[in-house]
């Protein structure tokens, strides 16, 4: 009888502190990850560079948000890509559910036709992209490149030194070009491409097109100008040089699964970012290149970041 007593209490005991528990758990504040979810509205928008170049995309603005955010976000996809597909088909909208406006756009040499721009005309892209989210009345700006949107990103800021643009998210970076090609093919075959496209460049025939082996990514037709502004000595794309100049918030994520970029580069980076006010490296254990199977990860590492960059007023 006794110890059936006992029993009887300690099963007391034991729904009492689990019933505290639950009360308490229902009036504890959300995780920092959780996120109130907003209707998004999405817009096709095409907009204009200063020398007449038509970028379209997407925009997405949160619904219903009980106060008009002042940041806006601007997605720049990798090489060959465009708004629609890997990072960019589900990052930008997820961010304005969560009350992020986002804009998604092409570049000029989207998709997989012949790259005949210059690397720095990309300045002018982003120059207009951030305007854009100006003229729609956010005074804050975060650039979020991914792959070798990573290195037109850092560039733009590096240049411009825009005061509007008040952080930088580098997603999946391949780093140095030129250096990337030479670990896909090795450094005699990247070497001899180069050669030959500065050639080309130096007899005059720098606008023809030529074929290039990438590897993974397939054959692409590029002028020798356009290789030689990607992969020469004097090139501006280098991320590392370019990260040295930019004093905003950096954060670099990077899949430890990605098979198309060293992954050895986002710390590197890391140590070059000496003039950053805030740097935080995040590697997405399992993810590759297009955060596949890891995009709710990607979704709350971005999104946690941001509110504490820019905390509620």
């Amino acid at each position: 009888m006794g110890r059936r007593s006992e029993w009887k209490r300690s099963s007391f005991f034991i729904i009492w502190v689990l019933l505290l528990w639950a009360v308490k758990s229902s009036l504890a504040p959300p995780l920092s990850n959780a996120a109130t979810l907003f209707p998004v509205k999405t817009e096709l928008v095409s907009i204009f560079t200063s020398d007449g170049v038509r970028l379209d995309g997407a925009f997405y603005t949160p619904e219903k948000a009980p106060i008009k955010p002042r940041v806006g976000i601007l997605f720049i996809h990798g090489y060959a890509g465009n708004f629609y597909t890997s990072v960019q088909a589900f990052l930008p909208k997820a961010m304005a559910e969560r009350g992020y406006p986002s804009l998604a756009i092409n570049t000029r040499d989207h998709d997989k036709g012949p790259k005949t721009s210059l690397f720095e005309q990309s300045r002018l892209d982003i120059e207009v992209m951030v305007k854009f989210l100006r003229d729609k009345g956010y005074s804050e700006v975060v650039l979020v490149g991914h792959s070798m949107g990573t290195n037109r990103v850092l560039f733009y800021q590096a240049e411009a030194q825009d005061p509007y643009v008040k952080a930088v998210v580098w997603l999946a970076g391949p780093g140095n070009l030129f250096e990337w090609n030479a670990r896909v093919f090795g450094r005699a075959k990247a070497e001899a491409d180069l050669k030959e496209a500065i050639h080309l460049l130096e007899i005059g025939r720098g606008d023809e097109l030529m074929l290039v082996d990438l590897g993974p990514l397939g054959k692409a037709l590029y002028t020798p100008r356009h290789l030689v502004g990607l992969r020469g000595p004097a090139t501006k794309s280098d991320p590392f040089q370019n990260v040295a100049r930019v004093h905003r918030p950096l954060l670099i994520v990077q899949g430890t699964a990605d098979r198309l970029v060293d992954i050895r580069v986002a710390q590197q980076l890391e140590e070059k970012a000496t003039k950053s006010s805030k740097v935080d490296l995040v590697f997405i254990e399992g993810a590759d290149h297009q955060f596949t199977r890891h995009q709710e990860k990607l979704i709350k590492t971005l999104y946690n970041w941001l509110t504490r960059v820019f905390p509620a007023e």
